[in-house]
């Protein structure tokens, strides 16, 4: 059977294939440890939960409207006015099955063949396939590790051409934790608005922030920074719903309802249950997210000090989301010549899971979740550094 050139030319996600590895030996019995993981190691909130039995003891299990129930599209809206101070109505969200599948629709609207994306890295691993399907070319830019991954507005302004459609904006950053300031924001929200571009912006993690850092949008520029954001949020990370499945966009008018459109050929609806436990998630009580917040704050301090402590190995302070994100070129060589080599040899004889960073555009890193109970992380650390120290870094 011959398949389609658009999907010859995309890889599977690096991630997911990692948490199906670990999944694999677990079930082998071995003793393995995940640090490859993408999401919280905590049970849904409570009153989620409650949110999503209690609509189903009320019969709310039909089709919904595509782009979500009117209640859970107000609720978006809300937040983002109250964010940003930027009035949106119901008619500018969608919910979706995920933040993925936002970002997926989000491109299907945008990128024509030919089109250009601007995508600094590293980056999630979906955002140049998601373009590529779209028949577009992904554009990559580095963002410079001494600056913390922070990627430069005028890195951007140069990457850009007369066939750039969008950029790529995610804060904090999957994998490195970098987060962008409000000032460079704002500036490469005046490039968007200057060349007529879109910024499709990823705020998933933009609950977890640490030692003081600010969460920021391209909306922070005001009113007129409106047309050309598409902002994607997700309750799968802030709320620990990532089996849920509820994303949403919000931007543009004629945007959203493109978006709108498609889903309505795609998926229907996102499931109605997990819409009204989202509606929770949203306006309810946000104690869990602190809690959350607190533990990994705790871990942090843990996989810092102890990457630190390797040889070979560097690693600035990741400032959001709950990955650091390490340079491992100073243990790389003749025999362990890539970060795919190294992630291969963590697994191999550490039973420890890794992403090694070629899955994010930048060789010479591995992306450590520290999403992990303490003292697994701790262990699974322990088991990196003899690793490492075995290979006579």
């Amino acid at each position: 059977m011959e398949i389609v050139n658009r999907l010859a030319r995309i890889s599977p996600s690096a991630t997911l294939a990692a948490a199906d590895k670990a999944a694999r030996m677990a079930a082998q019995g071995l003793d393995v440890i995940d640090l490859g993981q993408g999401l919280p190691d905590f049970p849904t909130p409570p009153q989620i939960c409650d949110a999503g039995i209690t609509a189903i003891n009320e019969g709310r299990t039909r089709y919904t409207p595509a782009a979500g129930i009117p209640e859970l599209r107000d609720a978006i809206a809300a937040r983002y006015r109250a964010l940003y101070g930027v009035e949106y109505e119901r008619a500018e969200t969608i919910v979706t099955c995920g933040g993925k599948h936002a970002l997926y629709s989000a491109f299907q609207a945008l990128v024509e063949d030919g089109d250009e994306v601007v995508i600094p890295t590293p980056y999630w691993v979906s955002f140049p396939e998601q373009v590529r399907i779209a028949g577009g070319r992904p554009v990559f830019v580095d963002a410079r590790e001494e600056d913390a991954f922070v990627v430069s507005a005028q890195d951007i302004d140069d990457a850009c051409t007369e066939r750039t459609k969008a950029i790529i904006l995610n804060t904090p950053s999957n994998p490195s934790g970098a987060v962008i300031p409000p000032s460079v924001l704002a500036d490469i929200a005046r490039i968007a608005i200057d060349r007529d571009l879109v910024i499709v912006f990823d705020e998933t993690y933009e609950q977890f922030l640490y030692d003081g850092a600010v969460h920021g949008s391209p909306l922070g520029l005001g009113p007129e920074a409106k047309p050309v954001t598409l902002s994607i949020g997700s309750c799968s990370k802030t709320w620990a719903m990532t089996g849920w499945r509820i994303g949403w966009a919000i931007g543009p008018r004629e945007l959203v309802s493109a978006m709108a459109r498609l889903q309505s050929h795609l998926t229907s609806n996102p499931t109605s249950i997990s819409q009204w436990a989202a509606v929770e998630a949203l306006t309810g009580d946000q104690t869990a997210v602190s809690e959350m917040l607190a533990a990994f704050a705790e871990r942090r301090e843990v996989v810092l000090r102890q990457l630190r402590s390797m040889s070979g190995v560097s690693c600035g302070r990741p400032m959001g989301a709950f990955y650091a994100f390490p340079s491992v070129g100073g243990i790389l060589g003749d025999s362990i010549a890539t970060s795919d080599d190294l992630a291969t040899h963590l697994i191999d004889t550490a039973n420890v899971v890794t992403v090694p960073g070629t899955a994010f555009g930048r060789d010479g890193f591995l992306r450590i979740s520290f999403a992990v109970e303490n003292d697994r992380l701790g262990e699974a650390l322990d088991r990196m550094a003899n690793s490492f120290a075995a290979l006579g870094t």
